[in-house]
């Protein structure tokens, strides 16, 4: 009776590190997706900022070449309204959802490694 005791409190031991182990993984593994998260939410911000002045430049510098005071604008927007169109497309398609399966794929099997 004795040993079944000290068994029974070896196992509710083991299953206790067992589950600390587990949560600490946990909370390893969910704090680097979150800084990479944060990371890429910066780059993509930066990103944004750097078209968006690109886009008014380039727009300023077509209405220098045309003469007007908003034409530049509108071809600019028309280019991005294309772009967008073309992605809505690819959307569609299901072409961009595996382009982008394939790329996250490929960058976890990297990871393991």
């Amino acid at each position: 009776m004795f040993n079944i005791n000290k068994l029974k409190e070896a196992l509710s031991g083991y299953i206790k590190v067992k589950l600390e182990l587990f949560k600490l993984d946990m909370a390893e593994h969910l704090s680097k997706i979150l800084a990479q998260m944060v990371a890429y939410l910066v780059i993509l911000i930066f990103l944004g900022l750097v078209t968006l002045f690109l886009s008014i430049a380039v727009a300023l510098h077509l209405n220098e070449i045309l003469e007007s005071s908003y034409l530049g604008f509108v071809l600019v927007s028309a280019f991005y309204t294309v772009l967008l169109i073309c992605v809505f497309i690819l959307l569609k398609t299901g072409n961009l959802k595996s382009f982008f399966e394939s790329i996250l794929m490929t960058k976890d099997e990297t990871q393991q490694t």
